[in-house]
């Protein structure tokens, strides 16, 4: 290809690190990022992304996911697994990078069968995670089961900057466009270059992909350790602290079709309040927390999860998709990257696996 050129669709998490993937593989090669939102130049709390950018109102952490259930979630929990390897070496590497691990806990009113099979010593999130299976005293009432591991927690808007510095002090290319389709990135790739779709919901043209809405509160309060209390419901309380002093994020909802961006008071009451209820150890009272911020964000779920899929819209016009991660972008998103580069290279010459 003559003076080959990358466009990157999308700068939220998997963008972002497709693209830092892509850039590493094709050093001589002009990468761009297009989208129609990217990672702020500051971490004010000022700053205030659409709903959209779903990047930049997630929490993160690591809840890894038994893969002994279907192969959509095999598959998943091979990019997490991938995932986790790369994020721990950021975490010791480059702390600035706002990635750091530390202890997890999950507690569930009613555990799938898969987890009950497990045992103490058990992979969960990566080999030596130092699992264990909760005794039931140290349950809280009505848990039925429980575990501890090592994982890890990101401050979002830290990471998704350290990104994007790196991708531009390498040379790297980003315009702030908002896109009518995929097809229209062609229009900065030119002719006979390749377009990657990391746009999320695929510009609104793909039936599989629905939105659900989460709704967290981020507070000044620093917790130790990430901790999720899933109920018999589906309903879910959760803490995420933000490494390097970010607070900690109160969670949280999943609203499947519900497209509301404003934060919703009466949620944020209940969500606090169920945070003091489930963990007594952080908050005595709702009154205590000192809130910083209501997150809303729309994620992106795909049914059948992330596609991945090489697609020609004309002669010289070839699209590498990878979106539909939902909630679990970040989690996803080293081993997400790495099916990218592996179709790019399918595209531009050569082959490799993840």
């Amino acid at each position: 290809m003559p003076r080959a050129s990358i466009v990157v669709v999308g700068a939220g998490v998997t963008g972002l690190t497709a693209a830092t993937l892509l850039q590493q593989e094709y050093p001589n090669v002009a990468i761009t990022i297009v989208a129609a939102e990217t990672p702020m130049p500051s971490t004010s709390l000022n700053d205030t992304p659409s709903a959209d950018y779903a990047s930049m109102w997630a929490g993160a952490h690591y809840r890894p996911i038994h893969p002994l259930t279907t192969p959509q979630l095999q598959f998943e929990h091979k990019l997490g697994m991938h995932a986790a390897g790369i994020m721990r070496r950021i975490a010791r590497e480059n702390p600035e990078a706002g990635v750091a691990e530390m202890p997890a806990m999950e507690y569930f009113q009613k555990p799938a069968p898969e987890l009950l099979r497990m045992t103490t010593g058990d992979v969960y999130a990566w080999p030596g995670d130092g699992f264990r299976v909760l005794e039931k005293h140290e349950l809280p009432r009505d848990a039925a089961w429980g575990c501890e591991y090592q994982s890890y927690c990101i401050n979002v808007p830290v990471y998704c900057r350290w990104l994007m510095d790196r991708f531009l002090a390498k040379g790297g290319r980003v315009i702030r466009r908002r896109l009518s389709s995929v097809g229209e990135a062609f229009v900065v790739a030119g002719e006979d270059q390749l377009v990657v779709n990391c746009s999320g919901r695929n510009i609104g043209t793909d039936p599989k992909v629905k939105i659900i809405r989460g709704q967290t509160v981020l507070v000044k309060q620093q917790y130790h350790r990430t901790i999720t209390w899933q109920r018999a419901d589906g309903t879910w309380a959760f803490l995420i602290p933000r490494p390097n002093g970010g607070g900690t994020i109160v969670g949280g909802t999943k609203e499947l079709d519900d497209w509301e961006s404003a934060p919703r008071d009466e949620t944020r009451e209940r969500l606090l309040r169920r945070c003091v209820e489930s963990f007594p150890d952080f908050v005595k009272t709702v009154e205590e927390f000192v809130v910083l911020k209501d997150n809303v964000g729309r994620r992106p779920w795909r049914e059948g999860g992330y596609r991945f899929e090489i697609e020609q819209i004309a002669p010289g016009k070839t699209i590498v998709h990878g979106y539909g991660a939902g909630g679990r972008g970040y989690e996803l998103s080293w081993g997400a990257a790495g099916k990218i580069l592996e179709l790019a290279k399918e595209v531009l010459g050569g082959k490799a696996k993840l």
